[in-house]
C-alpha cells in the first residue's frame, strides 16, 4: 500500500540539534524498539540510512495524543551510521522551524545521538509508588460499587482515584454514542450526553466513563475497533486491543491478532491502547514514550480471573488536587485491586467517571483540559463506558 503526502512548497531543511530532542532505544518484550522524540508536531516520519533502505513510524500516525513522539522498530544496526529524518510539520500555529503547517522536513540523526535504556530501570523509573492515605466506599447496587481513593506519590503529591468495582455477571457493558446512534465517525456528545441518550432508549445506565481514543483534531472517529449491540460500527478488522463483552456475557481483554476466535462474537467492545497488565505483571508500559511515563489523568479497565472486573479513572493536571498517573502507575493500582489483566483507555482531558446518584447521573471526578486545568469540563468524545443493569 502506498501512501501520498501532500507537502507544502519545496522540502524544508531543519537544524537537528534544535528539532531532535532525543533518540532513545530500548529492548521491548523481545524487540529493538527506537523513540524519536521531535521539538515540535510532525507525522508521517520516516528514518532513511545512506543506502537508501527506509522505515516508517508504526506508532501516532492518526493518534490524537502525542504527535512529538515517534515509535521504531529497527533492525540490529541500522542506527549505526547517519540518518535522513523526513517528516510532514504539523504545526498550527507560529513554528520556529517551518513557515506554514504541512511543509516536508528533513534533518539528520547521527549515531552520537542515541541512547540506549532499560527497560527494567525504566519501568523503576516511571513508578510513582502510589500509596493510598484513605478511601470512600459505596453500593450502587448488588454486586457494583464504588471507591473513591484520596493518595499521595512518593514525592508527596495528591493523586485521587475513581474505581467501579463490577462483580461478574452483576452488570452488561453496553457502548455509548452520540445520541445513541451508529455513526463510525463526525457524532460527538460528552459521557453524560450519552449515558442519558441510551437510558431514552431503554437501558438502565448505572455509571459510565470515557473509552477510546478519538481523533478529536480530524474526523472525531474512534482509533480503533467499536462493537455496538453486537454490531461492529467502527474499525471492523482493527488490530488495536480492546475491552469488550461477548455474545454469552462475558468480559474480556483482548485484539484480534491474540485472539481471532473473538472475531464476530462481540456484543461490545471499545478499543484502548497498551495491555499493561497480563497475568498479574507489569506487561506493555510503552517505555521510552513520554505519554507512558508523564503522569496524565488516565481510564482503564481491568479484569481477574472470575470476571470480576474494576473500571477506573484518574484524576491529574491539577497540581494541589490530583497530579494523574503513569502507565507503570495504572499496572500497580489494578494489581492492588487482584486484577489480572488491565488495558490502557483514552485519558487526559477525556477521562470522566460517572455513577447513578440519587436517580441522577452524577459526575464525581474532576476533568482537566491542558488549557484549563482548573476549570472541570465534560468533553465531547467519540465513544463511552455503560455499566448497565438488568
Amino acid at each position: 500500500m502506498s501512501l501520498t503526502i501532500h507537502a507544502k512548497g519545496p522540502e524544508r531543511t531543519v537544524d537537528p540539534l534544535r528539532f531532535i530532542e532525543s533518540c532513545t532505544v530500548v529492548e521491548d518484550r523481545g524487540r529493538s524498539k527506537t523513540v524519536l522524540i521531535t521539538a515540535e508536531r510532525a507525522e508521517y516520519v520516516t528514518l532513511t540510512d545512506e543506502k537508501g533502505m527506509t522505515f516508517g513510524e508504526v506508532s501516532n500516525t492518526g493518534e490524537p495524543y502525542d504527535f512529538t513522539a515517534h515509535v521504531f522498530y529497527l533492525p540490529e544496526g541500522f542506527l549505526e551510521g547517519r540518518l535522513t529524518v523526513r517528516f510532514l510539520s504539523r504545526m498550527k500555529k507560529h513554528s520556529d522551524h517551518f513557515t506554514e503547517r504541512g511543509q516536508m522536513g528533513v534533518t539528520t540523526l547521527t549515531p552520537d545521538r542515541v541512547t540506549r535504556a532499560d527497560r527494567d530501570e525504566l519501568a523503576r523509573l516511571y513508578d510513582n509508588r502510589i500509596t493510598v492515605r484513605k478511601t470512600a466506599c459505596k453500593e450502587l447496587c448488588d454486586g457494583i460499587s464504588y471507591e473513591i481513593l484520596d493518595c499521595h506519590s512518593i514525592s508527596g503529591a495528591p493523586v485521587k482515584l475513581f474505581a467501579l468495582h463490577v462483580s461478574a455477571g452483576a452488570a452488561e457493558f453496553h457502548i455509548g454514542t452520540a445520541n445513541n446512534g451508529y455513526a463510525a465517525y463526525g457524532d460527538i456528545q460528552n459521557v453524560k450526553g450519552q449515558a442519558e441518550a441510551s437510558i431514552v432508549a431503554g437501558k438502565r445506565v448505572i455509571a459510565a466513563t470515557n473509552a477510546d481514543f478519538f481523533d478529536m483534531f480530524g474526523n472525531n472517529g474512534p482509533a480503533g475497533l467499536c462493537v455496538k449491540d453486537g454490531r461492529p460500527i467502527a474499525n471492523p478488522d482493527s488490530l488495536r486491543s480492546f475491552f469488550g463483552m461477548t455474545r454469552n456475557g462475558k468480559p474480556v481483554i483482548g485484539n484480534f491478532r491474540e485472539n481471532p476466535e473473538l472475531y464476530g462474537q462481540l456484543l461490545s467492545a471499545v478499543s484502548g491502547r497498551e495491555i499493561f497488565l497480563r497475568d498479574g505483571q507489569l506487561s506493555d508500559f510503552s517505555p521510552a514514550e513520554p505519554f507512558a511515563a508523564i503522569p496524565h489523568p488516565r481510564t482503564a479497565v481491568g479484569l481477574d480471573a472470575q470476571g470480576n472486573a474494576v473500571v477506573l479513572v484518574v484524576d491529574g493536571r491539577v497540581p494541589a488536587y490530583s497530579n494523574g498517573a503513569s502507565l507503570v502507575d495504572l499496572a500497580r493500582i489494578m494489581q492492588r485491586f487482584g486484577m489480572q489483566t488491565a488495558i490502557n483507555l483514552d485519558g487526559g482531558g477525556s477521562s470522566t467517571f460517572l455513577v447513578l446518584r440519587d436517580g441522577e447521573l452524577t459526575m464525581l471526578n474532576r476533568p482537566a483540559d491542558l488549557e484549563r486545568p482548573t476549570e472541570p469540563l465534560i468533553r465531547d468524545i467519540y465513544n463511552s463506558l455503560q455499566i448497565v443493569v438488568k
